[in-house]
C-alpha cells in the first residue's frame, strides 16, 4: 500500500476512535486528505483495477464504509444527549450535525467528481437508512435528500444501477415523507425528489402505478391547501410524467384519477395565480386527459371515448371551458394596459387544449347552447364556509355562434387573436365538425375581418385561419354543395384580397398558402393577377410561392402570354416578346437582376435560400414542356404536392408518443378511424408522351448556367455574403433539373452526365471539395463546425433515397456522380480528426473504469459467440454496468441541471464538433451504399473500409462514440446494399461491450435494438450468401436472445420489449420460415415464430397489442419496402401458428395474483382486447385459418365473457376489411362452419349459440333467417327434436321446414351413399347416412314418395347444392384428385361443411342418374329435358362466384364451373336438348368476364383462377371447333380480342393464351375461315407473329384493301356492348391505316359532301362515338378513348353534316320495321334482341333480370305467336333463347294499388326533371313509374320490368316503346296532356340550367341571386337530354293515326308532336350529341 493511502487508512481507523476530540482531529485531517491530489489518484487508480473487489485495499467504497460508521458512532452520541438542554447546546448540536452531514457530502463529491466511483447500491441504501430513522432524518434529512438529489440521481450510471425495488422503496419513502406529519424536510425538496423518483420509475422499471395512483390522489386532492405553489409545480410534473407512462396500461384509473383531482388542479389555476411553469404543467395535465378521455376527439363510447362518470366529465369539461374562456379574455384585458410591446397571440398549447374542448362541447347543429353549470372547482371552499353557502353556478354560452361573436371586427386585436387561434385549430383538427350551414356565415366574418386590417396584427392569424376553413371545404365538399354560390362569391373577395396581401411581408407567406389552397379546392377560376405574382416584382421565389406556383400549374393551363388567350400545344414559343412560362423561369431564377448581379458579391436567391427538396426543377422543367401540367403531376407523382412539403411535417413530432396512445386506444377499442378523404391520390402521367420545346429548355439551360457562373464568381472559402451551402444548393438544382429530364424519358442518364448542366455541377462541386479542405485548417475557429453541420445536413438530403419516386432516385444518382473522391477521403479525414480531438477532451473528465471479469472474453465474440451471455448481470451492480457516464464538463454542485440524469443519448452531451461528426458520418453512409451506381468517381468500398476503420478506436462510455456507432450501424447496411461478412465483423464488434455497458440503460437497450433492423433487412437480402453469414447472423441472433431473456426475467420495460418486437419483424421478414432465425435462450433453442406469439401474454399491454397487431408477419411473407406484395406462407406454418397465437391470447386472458383490485378493470379489458385483436388479425390475414378464427372469436363470447358490443365492433371491422357488405353477410358466409363447431363442443346448445351478433334479436328471427342451414345440420345429427323445436318457434309444421331445406338434407346424404371403400370412418358416416334416410323416408316423417317428388322438382337444386360441396383437398388416395389437380393449391381453405372431391361429387351425380333413370342414362341428359335447368344450374354457380369476395372461394366456385362443364360438354354433341347455343354462348362468356376481371397484378390463387379459365375456354372451344363449329364462328372476335390483351409480361399465362388463340386461328383456319377473315390484326409483337401472318393471308386473299374497304372491314365487326375493350387493336389498325393513306380520304369527303346520311365516313364517326360512349362506362376503358380519339383526329376536323350524325338510323329499330308491319312484333323484337344481349352481360344482376323477363315474355301469348312468326327468319336469336320457352302461359297483371301510386307520381315535377349526375336513376324511376302506372298495355313492356331495374342502357332503348304504348292507348287524351306538359317542363329546365351553366364562372353579382335555384340544380346532363330527344325522335318517325281509328287522332295528339318538335328545335342549341 502507497504512503498515502497508507496515511489514509490510519485517519480512517482514527474515526472509529471512542474519543470525541479525537474523532473530531481526524475527520479534520480526512477532509484534508480527501482533498489532496494525490490521495484521489491512488483512491482512482486502487479502485479502477480488476482485483480491487476482493483485495484488501483501501478504494473509495472502503473509504466511505470507514465514514458510515463515523456518522453512526457520532449520530448515536447526539441521540443519547439530553433533549432539555440550552439553546448554546442545541445550537452546537446543529452544527455538530451539519458538520457530519457535509463531510459525507464533500466526501461523495470529491469520489464522483471524475465519474461515478462509489457503489450505488451501497450509497442508496446508506441514504435511506439515514432517512427512515426519525432522528438522523431530522438530524441529516435535508442534506441527504439534496445529497440524493444531485449527486445520485443526477448521475445516469446511478440511475441505471438503481434496481425496481430500490426505485419503489425510494418512491414510498419520500411519498410517505411528503403526506407524513414529519417537517424534517423541505416541502419543495421533498416534491423534487418525487419528481426525479418518478421519472426514474416510468423509464427504468414497471408495475409501481398502484403506489403512484394512491399517492397522487391523496397529495393533490388538497392542492389548494399548499401554501409552496413550487411543490404543487413539482407534484403536477410528476403527475404529467406517470400519467403518459401509465395511460397505455391503465386507461381506466387514469380517467379515473383525471376525474377526480380535476377540480383542485383548476382550482389552482383559476385561484391561485400559478406560475407560467405551472401553469404549463397544468395545460398539459388538462390535455393529457382529454387524450385519454376522448382519443382522437372521439366523443361517444361507441366511438372509442371513456369516462369513469359521463355526468360528471361533462360538467368538468363546461367547467374547463369556462375557466379556459376566463383565462383568454384575461389575457386580452392583460394586454390592453399593457405597456410597451408584447406578443398578442395566446401560447399554442392553450389554444389546442381550448378547441379540444370546443370539439367535445359543440353541438353538431348550429344551436347556441346555454347552460347553467356548477363550478365544481370551488365547491370544496363554499362547503367549507360556516354558512354553507350553497355552490356558485355560471351561466355559459357555447357553439358557433358564440365563436362568431368573438371573431367580430369591433373587438380589439387582443380579443380576435386568441379566438382566431382557437378557430384555426379546431378547422384544422377537425374539418368534419364544422357544419355546412357555418361556413357561410364563417367565412363571410373572415372576409370582412382580412378586408379590415388597416392597423393591428390581426392580419396573419386571419389568413391562417381562411386556409383552415378552405382546407376544410375541400375536404368535406359535399358541405358545401348547397351553398356553393355564395361562398363563391365570398372565396372571391378572399382571392383578391390574398393576391393584395403578397405584397406585404408580414403577410406573403401566409397569403400565398391561403391562395395554394384555394387553388387546391378549385373554389373559383383563375385569374390573371396570380401569373402576375410569378412573373414580376411582387413577391420574390420563396417556398411559400414556390408551392403555390406548383399548385396553380397543377390545377390549371398557363397562359400563353399574360396579353393573350390560354398556351395551346400549336403555339410558337420563343418567338416574339417572352412568354408567360418563360417570365415565370426568369422570375424563379432572379434574371431579370442578372446585369446587376454580375456586378454584385452575392449569389442568386434562388440558391441562397431553402426550399422543398427538388421542388423547383419540378417546376421548372415543366415549364420546358408543351403540356406543362401533365409534366408536373408526372414529376410530382401519386402524391402530388403532398411529398413535396414532407420534410414540414417534422415539427408535429412533438406530440408523437401521444398521439401513439390515442391511436392505439382506438386500436383496444376497435374504432379505428378513417383516412382523410382529402389525400387522395392523383392520377400519374406515366402513360403519357411527355414533349419538350427545344427553345425553353435552351432558355432554362442558360438561365441555371448563368446563375452557376455567377456563384462561381462570387465563391470563396473567406467569403461572409457566399456560404458554402449555395454551391450545394446549386448542384443540387442543376442535378434535379436532369433528373426531371431523365425521368420524364426526354434524356438518358447517360446523356445528362455529359451535358453542360452537369460539368457546371461538378466545377461547383470542385470548390465545394476546397471548401472541405479548409475545414482541417480551421476546425478550431468559431461557425466551422456549425457551418460543417449544415452543409452535410444538406447534402444527406441531397443523396438520401427514402423518397421512392423515379425522379428523387435519378436526382440522387447524378448527385452522387459529381463528388470527386477527394471531397469524400478528405471528409473521412475530418470525422478521425475530430474524432481524436473529442477523445483527447473527453479523458480529462472521465476516467475509465474495469468491467466484470468476462470483459476480455466479450471482445472475443466473433469466434466464441455461443459461450458468451452478453447480458450476465454478475455479482454486484457495479460492476455490471458503464463506465462512468456523466457529462465532462457538469459539475454536480450545479443546481441548474436538472435533478434527472440525461441519456447518453441527448444532444446536451453533444457539443457543436460532434454534432459535426455525426452529421458528416451520415452523408458518408449514404454515399457508400451506392455501389449499384456506375460513373462514380470515388469506390464506396474504399470509403465504407475507412468508416469501419474508426469503430476501432471507439470508446462507448463516451456519448460521441455511442451516437456515432448508432448512426453506423442504422446507416451502412442500406436498403441497396450488401456489405460482405468481414464489413459485417468490423461493424459489430462493438455490440457485445455495448450490450454489457448498457445492459440497465433502458433507453440505450431500446435505441440498440432498433439500430440493428438495418442489419437484420440486409441478411434478408443475401439469402444466396447464408454461410458466409452465419456467423453474422450468429451475432445478431445473440444480441436479440439476450433481450428475450431480460424481457423473459423481468428485467426490461415496455420501451425496450417493443424495440424487441420490431427485431423479431424484421427477423421474420429476413426469415419467414425461420430457417436460421432461431433464438437461444438458456438452454432451449425457439424459433422466431414461436416467440412473438408468446409476447400476447407479457405484462405490458403496449407489448401484448403490438405483438397482436403483428401476427400477421406470422403468415405472410412480406419486405418492408413493399408491404403490398404479399405471399402467403405454408399450411403447416400457419395452422402452427395459429395454435401458438390462440393458446398465448388465451394465457394472456389471466390477470396477474398481484394485481391490484382497482387495476382488475383495466387488466381486465386491456386483455380481451389483446385476445380480439390477435384473433381479428388472423382473420383478416389468413384464409386458411379464417374458419378457425371466427369461431375463436364466436367461442370467446361465451368462454371469456367479452361484451357482445366489442364483438360487434371486431367483427364490423374485419368484415370491411375483407370487402363484406355486412357483418351478417360475412358471418352467414361461415355459418355452416360455426353451426357444426359449435353444435360439436361438449355441453355447447343450438339456444346458446350467440345469434345476437348476427344482429338477431330473438331467438326466432335466428331460426327465421338461418333455418336453411340449422336443419340440414340437425337432420344428419339425426336431432329431429331440435327441428321440431324450430318450427314450434316459427309456428310451422316441421315436415314442411324439411321439404324446404330437403336439397342441402341430401347433399348430407347422398355421397355417402356413392362412395365406396372399407374406411372405417366412410363406413361409420355412410351408416349415419342410410339411419337418417331411413327416418326421413318414415310414413311419420317425409315419406318415401314425397322424397322421390322432391327429388325429381328439386333435381337442378340439389345439383347445384352438392357442387357447392367440391373441395379437392378432401380427396383420398382411392379417390384421387381427378382433372382438378392442377388447380388445387396447399393454401385452399377447406369450405363449410359438408365437403366432398370431385371423385365423390362426380359418383354422387352417377348415383342420382341411376336412381332416376333405368336405362342407365347421364345426368345431363337427364337435366338437358328441361334444359331450362342447365341454364339454373350454370347461373346458380355464376351468381355464387359473383356474390363472393374472397379468392379463394371464388376460385372453388370456378372448379365446380370446370367440373359441371366438363359434363355438359361430353353431352354438346347431343344437342342439350336444343339448349347447346345458349349453354356454349354462356360459357365462353362466362370464361371471358371471369378472364377480364383478373387482377392487374396476379397472386397464387387468381393465377390458378386464370389458367382454369384458360383451360376451360380451351376445352370449350376445342368441343365446339369439333361438332358446332358456327357456335365459335359468331363469337370468336370477342374471344380472340380478350386474350390478346392478356398476353403479358407473366410467362406461363401468356404460353397458356398464345397456345388457345394458335388453335383457333392457325390450327382451325380451314373451319374458321370466315370469322379469321372478320378478326381485328393482332399486334405487331413477336409472340404473334405466326397469328399476324395467318390473318394477314386471309384478310387479304382476294388482294389489297382501299382505304374504304379497311373502314367497311371495321365497321363489318359486330362490337360487343359488354366487351369493347375487344376492339382496341382494331383501332389501332385504323388508325394507322388512316395515317398511311390520307390521299384516299379526299374522294370519301367529297362522297360525304354529296350524301351525308349514306357516307362511310359518317358511319366510321358514329362507330367510333359509340364505342366511346361503351368505354365511358366500362373499368379500362381509357385505352379505347385514346384509340378511337386518335382515329378522329386523323380524320382531322371535318365538316360533318350534324343532321347526319344526330339522325344516323337506329340498325335494331331499322331491322324490327323492315321484319315485322305490326307495331308490337317490333317492339318483341326490340326487347328481345336487347335481352339476348344482356344475357351475356358481365354483371349477374343483369343475367337473371334478363332470364326473369324472358322466361316471363316467351310464356305470354304474344311471346308465343312472336315466336311463331319469326322463326321462318331464320335469325340466329332464337337459338340462343330457345331453353327459356315454355308451355305454360303468363297472365299479366297489375294491382290497383301500384297504379294509383304511380300515377300520383307521374305528377310530380322531381320525376321529369334529373338531377345533376342522378342520369342512371332518374331514368331507372322514370321508367319502373311509367310501368306501373297503368298505362302501358304490352305484355312484352310490362315483363321487362325487372331488366329495366338493373340496366340504364334498356331503359333508354324501351323508353320511346313505353311513350308509345301509352299515347296508342289513350282513348281520352289524359296521357296526351299529362306526357305533353311534363316533357315540356323538361326542356324547359334543360334550357335555365343550359343558360345557367354557359355563364362566366367569375362570382355572381348580388342581383342574379334570383338563378340561384336553377345553377343550385347543377349542370345540364347531356345523357338525359339524349334520351328524351330520342323519345322524340321515335315518335316523329312513327305514323300518325287514322282519323277512324278510335277517335285516336285529335288536337291533343297533334299539340304533343307539335310541342316535341318546337322543343326539340330549342334544344338543338343546347345539345352536344356525343
Amino acid at each position: 500500500m502507497s504512503l498515502v493511502l497508507h496515511e489514509l487508512l490510519v485517519c480512517c481507523r482514527g474515526l472509529e476512535n471512542d474519543k470525541a476530540t479525537e474523532r473530531k482531529k481526524e475527520a479534520d485531517r480526512f477532509r484534508q486528505l480527501i482533498r489532496s491530489p494525490d490521495t484521489v489518484e491512488e483512491l482512482d487508480r486502487i479502485s479502477g483495477t480488476r482485483a480491487a473487489k476482493s483485495s484488501k485495499q483501501l478504494t473509495w467504497n472502503a473509504v466511505f464504509r470507514f465514514l458510515q460508521k463515523y456518522l453512526q458512532k457520532e449520530t448515536e452520541l447526539l441521540q443519547s444527549g439530553k433533549a432539555n438542554v440550552s439553546a448554546t447546546t442545541q445550537a452546537n448540536r446543529q452544527k455538530k450535525m451539519q458538520e457530519i452531514s457535509s463531510l459525507v457530502k464533500y466526501f461523495i463529491r470529491c469520489a464522483n467528481k471524475r465519474g461515478p466511483r462509489l457503489n450505488c447500491g451501497e450509497l442508496l441504501n446508506h441514504v435511506m437508512e439515514i432517512l427512515r430513522s426519525s432522528f438522523s432524518c431530522s438530524a441529516y434529512g435535508e442534506d441527504y435528500s439534496s445529497i440524493l438529489l444531485k449527486n445520485i440521481l443526477s448521475v445516469r450510471k446511478y440511475w441505471c444501477e438503481i434496481t425496481q425495488q430500490q426505485w419503489h422503496n425510494l418512491l414510498d419513502l419520500y411519498c410517505g415523507l411528503f403526506t407524513g406529519s414529519s417537517k424534517a424536510i423541505n416541502r419543495v425538496l421533498v416534491s423534487r425528489i418525487i419528481h426525479t423518483a418518478v421519472q426514474g420509475c416510468c423509464l427504468q422499471t414497471e408495475g409501481f402505478s398502484h403506489t403512484l395512483f394512491s399517492f397522487f390522489s391523496r397529495a393533490l386532492l388538497n392542492a389548494r391547501q399548499e401554501r409552496h405553489l413550487a411543490v404543487v409545480e413539482h407534484l403536477v410534473s410528476a403527475l404529467n410524467v406517470f400519467l403518459r407512462s401509465a395511460a397505455m396500461n391503465c386507461r381506466i384509473r387514469v380517467c379515473r384519477l383525471g376525474e377526480e383531482l380535476l377540480p383542485s388542479v383548476l382550482y389552482v389555476w383559476t385561484q391561485m395565480r400559478p406560475s407560467t411553469t405551472l401553469k404549463e404543467e397544468i395545460v398539459e395535465f388538462f390535455n393529457l386527459q382529454l387524450c385519454v378521455h376522448h382519443p382522437k376527439g372521439s366523443k361517444t363510447q361507441d366511438t372509442g371515448a371513456y369516462a369513469e362518470d359521463w355526468v360528471k366529465w361533462q360538467s368538468l369539461l363546461y367547467n374547463l371551458y369556462d375557466a379556459l374562456v376566463s383565462e383568454i379574455s384575461q389575457i386580452g384585458s392583460r394586454g390592453k394596459y399593457a405597456t410597451g410591446s408584447r406578443h398578442i397571440a395566446v401560447k399554442e398549447n392553450l389554444m389546442e387544449l381550448t378547441a379540444e374542448i370546443c370539439h367535445q362541447l359543440f353541438s353538431e347543429d348550429c344551436n347556441l347552447q346555454v347552460l347553467e353549470v356548477t363550478q365544481a372547482h370551488l365547491r370544496a371552499t363554499q362547503r367549507g364556509s360556516p354558512h354553507g353557502t350553497p355552490s356558485k353556478r355560471r351561466r355559459i354560452e357555447l357553439g358557433w355562434e358564440v365563436l362568431r361573436d368573438h371573431l367580430q371586427p369591433h373587438h380589439s386585436d387582443f380579443d380576435i387573436i386568441p379566438w382566431l387561434q382557437i378557430t384555426s385549430v379546431l378547422t384544422s383538427k377537425y374539418p368534419s365538425m364544422v357544419p355546412g350551414q357555418e361556413l357561410v356565415p364563417l367565412l363571410s366574418i373572415l372576409c370582412q375581418l382580412l378586408g379590415e386590417q388597416r392597423r393591428g396584427d390581426r392580419g396573419p392569424y386571419v389568413l391562417r385561419c381562411l386556409r383552415e376553413v378552405a382546407r376544410c371545404q375541400a375536404t368535406h365538399p359535399e358541405r358545401a354543395q348547397s351553398y356553393r354560390v355564395e361562398l363563391g362569391r365570398l372565396w372571391g373577395r378572399v382571392w383578391a384580397l390574398a393576391l393584395r396581401g403578397v405584397s406585404s411581408p408580414q403577410t406573403e407567406a401566409l397569403s400565398l398558402a391561403l391562395l395554394s389552397t384555394i387553388l387546391q379546392g378549385a373554389f373559383i377560376p383563375i385569374d390573371r393577377e396570380l401569373w402576375k405574382l410569378f412573373s414580376g416584382s411582387a413577391c420574390k421565389p420563396s417556398d411559400a410561392a414556390a408551392l403555390c406556383l406548383a399548385q396553380a400549374l397543377l390545377k390549371c393551363p398557363v397562359l400563353k402570354s399574360l396579353g393573350t388567350g390560354w398556351d395551346h400545344a400549336g403555339a410558337v414559343e420563343g418567338v416574339g416578346p417572352p412568354s408567360l412560362k418563360e417570365n415565370i423561369m426568369s422570375w424563379l431564377l432572379m434574371n431579370e437582376q442578372s446585369e446587376e448581379a454580375e456586378e454584385s458579391s452575392r449569389p442568386h436567391p434562388i440558391v441562397c435560400r431553402d426550399f422543398p427538396h427538388n421542388l423547383i426543377p419540378r417546376i421548372l422543367v415543366p415549364l420546358t414542356l408543351k403540356d406543362t401540367r401533365a409534366g408536373i403531376m408526372f414529376l410530382l407523382g401519386a402524391k402530388g404536392l403532398e411529398s413535396a412539403v414532407m420534410q414540414d411535417q417534422t415539427q408535429v413530432e412533438v406530440k408523437g408518443a401521444l398521439s401513439e396512445i390515442e391511436s392505439m386506444y382506438l386500436q383496444f377499442s376497435f374504432d379505428e378511424m378513417p383516412s382523410n378523404p382529402m389525400v387522395k391520390e392523383m392520377v400519374s402521367s406515366a402513360g403519357t408522351q411527355l414533349t419538350v420545346v427545344p427553345s425553353l429548355k435552351h432558355k432554362l439551360e442558360q438561365g441555371l448556367l448563368s446563375v452557376a457562373d455567377h456563384l462561381l464568381n462570387c465563391y470563396s472559402p473567406d467569403s461572409q455574403t457566399t456560404p458554402p451551402e449555395c454551391l450545394v444548393r446549386c448542384s443540387s438544382l442543376l442535378t434535379g433539373v436532369l433528373a426531371g429530364y431523365v425521368s420524364t424519358g426526354l434524356l438518358t442518364e447517360e446523356e445528362a452526365c455529359h451535358s453542360q448542366l452537369f460539368l457546371k455541377a461538378k466545377a461547383l462541386v470542385q470548390d465545394f471539395s476546397e471548401y472541405i479542405s479548409n475545414v482541417k485548417v480551421k476546425m478550431a475557429e468559431d461557425g466551422t463546425m456549425t457551418t460543417l453541420r449544415s452543409v452535410m445536413r444538406l447534402c444527406t438530403q441531397c443523396v438520401n433515397r427514402g423518397v421512392k419516386d423515379s425522379m428523387s432516385s435519378v436526382s440522387c444518382n447524378l448527385f452522387m456522380k459529381i463528388f470527386p473522391a477527394r471531397l469524400l477521403t478528405e471528409l473521412a479525414e475530418i470525422c478521425k480528426l475530430l474524432l481524436n480531438s473529442s477523445c483527447k477532451r473527453g479523458s480529462v473528465g472521465i476516467e475509465e473504469e474495469t468491467t466484470d471479469e468476462d470483459w476480455d472474453m466479450t471482445r472475443t465474440q466473433a469466434d466464441q459467440q455461443e459461450d458468451i451471455d452478453l447480458f450476465d448481470d454478475g455479482d454486484e451492480p457495479q460492476t455490471s454496468t458503464s463506465k462512468g457516464t456523466h457529462r465532462q464538463n457538469v459539475d454536480p454542485n450545479d443546481t441548474q441541471c436538472g435533478p434527472d440524469a440525461k441519456s447518453l443519448l441527448a444532444e446536451e452531451h453533444l457539443a457543436q464538433q460532434d454534432l459535426a461528426i455525426l452529421a458528416s458520418l451520415e452523408f458518408l453512409s449514404l454515399c457508400v451504399s451506392a455501389e449499384f451506381i456506375h460513373g462514380l468517381s470515388f469506390k464506396p468500398v474504399e470509403v465504407r473500409r475507412k468508416l469501419l476503420l474508426l469503430l476501432e478506436q471507439i470508446d462507448c462510455t463516451k456519448p460521441l462514440h455511442l451516437n456515432m456507432y448508432l448512426v453506423l450501424l442504422k446507416k451502412l447496411p442500406a436498403e441497396d446494399t450488401s456489405l460482405a461478412a468481414e464489413e459485417f465483423d468490423s461493424l459489430l464488434r462493438p455490440l457485445a461491450d455495448l450490450c454489457s455497458l448498457y445492459r440497465q440503460d433502458q433507453e440505450i437497450c431500446a435505441a440498440v435494438l432498433l439500430g440493428l433492423l438495418p442489419s437484420i433487412r440486409s441478411l434478408g437480402r443475401t439469402q444466396d450468401q447464408h454461410n458466409d453469414m452465419r456467423h453474422v447472423q450468429g451475432a445478431l441472433l445473440q444480441v436479440v436472445s439476450g433481450f428475450c431473456i431480460l424481457g423473459r426475467t423481468g428485467k426490461c420495460t415496455a420501451i425496450v420489449k417493443v424495440a424487441l418486437i420490431h427485431c423479431l419483424l424484421a427477423l421474420l421478414e429476413a426469415d419467414p420460415c425461420c430457417k436460421w432465425a432461431v433464438l437461444t435462450l438458456r438452454e432451449e433453442e425457439l424459433p422466431v415464430s414461436v416467440i412473438l406469439p408468446s409476447h400476447l401474454s407479457d405484462s405490458h399491454h403496449h407489448v401484448r397489442m403490438l405483438a397482436a397487431m403483428t401476427v400477421e408477419r406470422l403468415f405472410l411473407e412480406m419486405t418492408p419496402d413493399s408491404l403490398e406484395k404479399r405471399k402467403m406462407l405454408p399450411l403447416k406454418c400457419q395452422q402452427t401458428a395459429f395454435e401458438n397465437i390462440y393458446l398465448k391470447a388465451q394465457e394472456g386472458m389471466r390477470v396477474q395474483k398481484n394485481s391490484s383490485p382497482e387495476d382488475l378493470s383495466d387488466e381486465t379489458f386491456n386483455r380481451k382486447a389483446t385476445l380480439l385483436k390477435s384473433v381479428s388479425v388472423v382473420l383478416c390475414c389468413s384464409p386458411v385459418c379464417e374458419k378457425q378464427s371466427l369461431f375463436a372469436l364466436f367461442q370467446s363470447y361465451k368462454e371469456n365473457n367479452i361484451e357482445e358490443p366489442l364483438i360487434k365492433k371486431v367483427l364490423g371491422s374485419v368484415s370491411r376489411a375483407l370487402g363484406y357488405r355486412s357483418v351478417e353477410a360475412f358471418v352467414s358466409s361461415h355459418l355452416d362452419y360455426l353451426v357444426a363447431e359449435w353444435l360439436g363442443q361438449h355441453g355447447y346448445t343450438l339456444e346458446s349459440f350467440p345469434y345476437t351478433l348476427l344482429n338477431h334479436a330473438t331467438l326466432k328471427d335466428f331460426y327465421s333467417s338461418s333455418y336453411q342451414v340449422l336443419i340440414p345440420h340437425l337432420v344428419f345429427l339425426d336431432d329431429f327434436k331440435q327441428v321440431k323445436s324450430i318450427s314450434t318457434h316459427l309456428g310451422k309444421d316441421w315436415k314442411k321446414l324439411l321439404a324446404n331445406c330437403f336439397p342441402k338434407i341430401m347433399v348430407n346424404i347422398l355421397p355417402y351413399f356413392a362412395v365406396s371403400g372399407q374406411d372405417a370412418q366412410v363406413a361409420q358416416q355412410r351408416e349415419k347416412a342410410h339411419r337418417v334416410y331411413d327416418l326421413l323416408k318414415d310414413s311419420n316423417c317425409l315419406g318415401k314418395p314425397q322424397i322421390d317428388s322432391l327429388i325429381h322438382s328439386n333435381l337442378s337444386d340439389i345439383v347445384v347444392e352438392l357442387l357447392m360441396t367440391l373441395y379437392e383437398g378432401a380427396a383420398t388416395e382411392e379417390g384421387g384428385r381427378g382433372d382438378l389437380r392442377r388447380f388445387i393449391g396447399e393454401l385452399d381453405p377447406a369450405p363449410n361443411p359438408p365437403y366432398f372431391s370431385s371423385y365423390v361429387i362426380k359418383a354422387t351425380l352417377d348415383y342420382l342418374s341411376s336412381c332416376h333413370s333405368a336405362n342407365l342414362k347421364s345426368l345431363v341428359a337427364i337435366l338437358s329435358k328441361t334444359p331450362i335447368s342447365i341454364q339454373r344450374i350454370l347461373l346458380a354457380v355464376c351468381q355464387k362466384a359473383a356474390e363472393t369476395i374472397n379468392a379463394y372461394e371464388r376460385h372453388r366456385i370456378l372448379l365446380m364451373y370446370y367440373l359441371f362443364v366438363s359434363l355438359l360438354l361430353k353431352e354438346v354433341k347431343d344437342g342439350l336438348g336444343g339448349a347447346w347455343a345458349f349453354v356454349l354462348r354462356d360459357i365462353i362468356y362466362t370464361l371471358i368476364h371471369h378472364i377480364n376481371s383478373r387482377p392487374a397484378q396476379l397472386d397464387e390463387v387468381s393465377s390458378r383462377s386464370f389458367s382454369l379459365c384458360c383451360d376451360l375456354l380451351t376445352s370449350v372451344c376445342r368441343t365446339a371447333v369439333q361438332f358446332c363449329d358456327d357456335a365459335v364462328e359468331s363469337h370468336l372476335q370477342v374471344i380472340v380480342g380478350t386474350l390478346t390483351a392478356q398476353v403479358t409480361n407473366q410467362l406461363a399465362i401468356s404460353q397458356q393464351v398464345l397456345s388457345l388463340l394458335k388453335f383457333l386461328v392457325v390450327e382451325s383456319q380451314d373451319k374458321l375461315k370466315s370469322a379469321i377473315q372478320k378478326l381485328e390484326p393482332f399486334p405487331d409483337r413477336p409472340e404473334f407473329r405466326e397469328l399476324r401472318a395467318v390473318q394477314h393471308t386471309l384478310k387479304y386473299s382476294t388482294g389489297k384493301f382501299t382505304l374504304r374497304q379497311e373502314i367497311a372491314h371495321f365497321l363489318s365487326v359486330a362490337s360487343c356492348d359488354s366487351l369493347p375493350l375487344t376492339r382496341l387493336e382494331g383501332l389501332k389498325d385504323l388508325r394507322r391505316q388512316l395515317h398511311n393513306n390520307k390521299s384516299q380520304i379526299r374522294p370519301l369527303l367529297r362522297e360525304c359532301l354529296a350524301d351525308p346520311e349514306e357516307s362511310v365516313l359518317v358511319l366510321l364517326v358514329l362507330n367510333l362515338l359509340q364505342l366511346c360512349k361503351l368505354a365511358a362506362n366500362h373499368p379500362g376503358g381509357r385505352d379505347i378513348l385514346e384509340a378511337a380519339g386518335s382515329c378522329l383526329g386523323e380524320l382531322g376536323p371535318v365538316d360533318f353534316s350534324t343532321i347526319a350524325l344526330l339522325h344516323g338510323k337506329d340498325q335494331l329499330n331499322a331491322r324490327a320495321v323492315s321484319l315485322f308491319s305490326p307495331v308490337e312484333p317490333q317492339w318483341l323484337y326490340i326487347i328481345l334482341n336487347c335481352i339476348n344481349n344482356a344475357l351475356t352481360h358481365h354483371c349477374i344482376e343483369v343475367r337473371q333480370a334478363a332470364v326473369q323477363s324472358l322466361k316471363d315474355i316467351l310464356a305470354t301469348q304474344a311471346g308465343a305467336d312472336f315466336w311463331e312468326i319469326h322463326k321462318d327468319n331464320r335469325d340466329p336469336m332464337l337459338a340462343y333463347l330457345n331453353p327459356f320457352r315454355s308451355t305454360k302461359k303468363k297472365v299479366v297483371g297489375m294491382s290497383e294499388e301500384v297504379s294509383l301510386v304511380a300515377r300520383e307520381r307521374l305528377e310530380s315535377q322531381d320525376l321529369w326533371v334529373p338531377e345533376a349526375g342522378g342520369h342512371k336513376a332518374w331514368l331507372k324511376t322514370l321508367c319502373m313509374v311509367l310501368l306501373d302506372s297503368g298505362g302501358v298495355r304490352s305484355e312484352a313492356l310490362l315483363l321487362s320490368r325487372p331488366l329495366c331495374l338493373v340496366k340504364t342502357d334498356f331503359c333508354q332503348r324501351v323508353l320511346p316503346l313505353i311513350i308509345h304504348d301509352i299515347l296508342l292507348g289513350d282513348s281520352d287524351g289524359s296521357w296526351r296532356k299529362l306526357l305533353s306538359t311534363h316533357i315540356q317542363d323538361f326542356f324547359t329546365s334543360c334550357s335555365s340550367r343550359a343558360r345557367a351553366s354557359s355563364r362566366s364562372t367569375t362570382p355572381l353579382p348580388s342581383d342574379s341571386a334570383g338563378e340561384s335555384d336553377i345553377s343550385n340544380q347543377g349542370p345540364l346532363d347531356k345523357a338525359s337530354l339524349r334520351t328524351m330527344l330520342s323519345v322524340i325522335n321515335y315518335l316523329r318517325q312513327q305514323q300518325r293515326p287514322l282519323e277512324s281509328d278510335s277517335n285516336l287522332c285529335g288536337t291533343e295528339f297533334d299539340a304533343v308532336v307539335l310541342v316535341l318538335v318546337t322543343c326539340v328545335v330549342r334544344s338543338l342549341m343546347l345539345l352536344c350529341w356525343f
